[in-house]
């Protein structure tokens, strides 16, 4: 494994030292633009970041954390957010919130600036790619990850049963007689999506139905994308029976795409998406889903944050949610605008 770069390292590829690094580091106007910009570029080309710096500011709290999520404009995720800050608001802590897009460069960027700003913790929805790089930071600040685990690091998870809540309602439309279902996501590199993939195979696999590839669309990542994809589904000279939908925004896309083309839900093509969502409710028929409880991942990821600030040696841990499957009209049910059923078995999470 690549051995982390440190100051001194910078210092002998720049050929400075290492107060020139530190004065680079901290701003100081008494380095030359020639000597800064050389320094700099070292940085960036050996990837060096200066978390000695945090380090050293690390004796006094500043009553703040930092939360890095993907996007703030998807309901699930703005929920998550509440939670945290209900919890921390509780314990008279603030909170620091960026989007990362979903890019992990900027996820980086945004772990960088709030360690600067002296944060007393960080709780991340972490991107796509690796969050090794979060190594070093994690022997010195609290870090806990919320939705999603990180990849090649080990930290404490709060989410949910992606797959057991796939498995249930696919299984639920296989039961409705449907056996051309397609699934619809949003990007199969992120654990979530890839769990809620291995569900929704295990239900087709148990009932002997093959699953072919045109069936599966990826890169749904807006509701425009979506929208376009599921146009693609619905001109397949066989299309599909029902469109499993991997998220909220997925969700939306598909039923614009189906709206526009004049076709009726559930009886030319059923619809169901994994996260409720207010317009779930709103639309002809209601949309079965399943139900992730967003806002108390969010309470509990603060409440893991805030048990690790004050022990700091707790070993991480993964606290899984259990998740329900809201039966509505969309899938095939009958649709009671005022009652709700819940396919009943998702196991409790731990």
């Amino acid at each position: 494994m690549r051995r982390t770069p440190t100051i001194r390292d910078v210092a002998q590829a720049a050929g400075v030292s290492l107060k020139t690094v530190s004065r680079v580091i901290n701003g100081d106007k008494g380095v030359s633009a020639e000597t800064r910009k050389r320094v700099l570029a070292t940085i960036e080309a050996l990837g060096y970041r200066p978390n000695a710096l945090a380090r050293s500011l690390r004796g006094r709290k500043t009553y703040t954390i930092g939360v890095i999520i993907t996007d703030i404009t998807n309901g699930f995720f703005s929920t998550i957010v509440r939670g945290i800050e209900d919890e921390a608001f509780a314990r008279n802590y603030s909170v620091l919130v960026a989007n990362s897009d979903e890019l992990l460069e900027k996820e980086k960027l945004y772990v960088r600036i709030f360690v600067e700003k002296q944060v007393d913790g960080l709780i991340i929805v972490p991107a796509t790619g690796s969050q090794e790089y979060l190594r070093d930071l994690a022997s010195h600040i609290p870090l806990v990850f919320v939705d999603r685990p990180p990849r090649d690091f080990s930290g404490p998870v709060v989410q949910v049963e992606n797959r057991e809540g796939a498995y249930r309602l696919t299984r639920h439309l296989l039961e409705h007689g449907f056996e051309r279902l397609a699934f619809l996501a949003s990007d199969l590199r992120l654990p979530t999506v890839q769990e809620r993939f291995a569900g929704f195979r295990k239900a087709m696999d148990e009932a002997g139905i093959v699953l072919h590839a045109e069936m599966v669309k990826d890169g749904a990542k807006t509701i425009h994308e979506a929208y376009r994809k599921t146009h693609e589904l619905l001109v397949l000279p066989l299309r599909p029976q029902a469109i499993f939908a991997a998220n909220n925004l997925v969700v939306q896309g598909v039923l614009k795409a189906i709206r526009e083309r004049n076709l009726r839900i559930p009886q030319d093509v059923a619809v169901v998406g994994f996260d409720d969502f207010e317009m779930a409710d709103l639309v002809q028929p209601r949309l079965t889903v399943v139900a992730q409880p967003a806002y108390a991942l969010g309470k509990e990821a603060a409440v893991l944050l805030f048990s690790r600030m004050t022990c700091p040696s707790l070993a991480g841990e993964t606290v899984v949610f259990p998740v329900e499957v809201v039966l509505r009209g969309s899938c095939g049910c009958e649709d009671a605008p005022q009652e709700e059923m819940f396919l009943k078995g998702v196991r409790n999470g731990t």
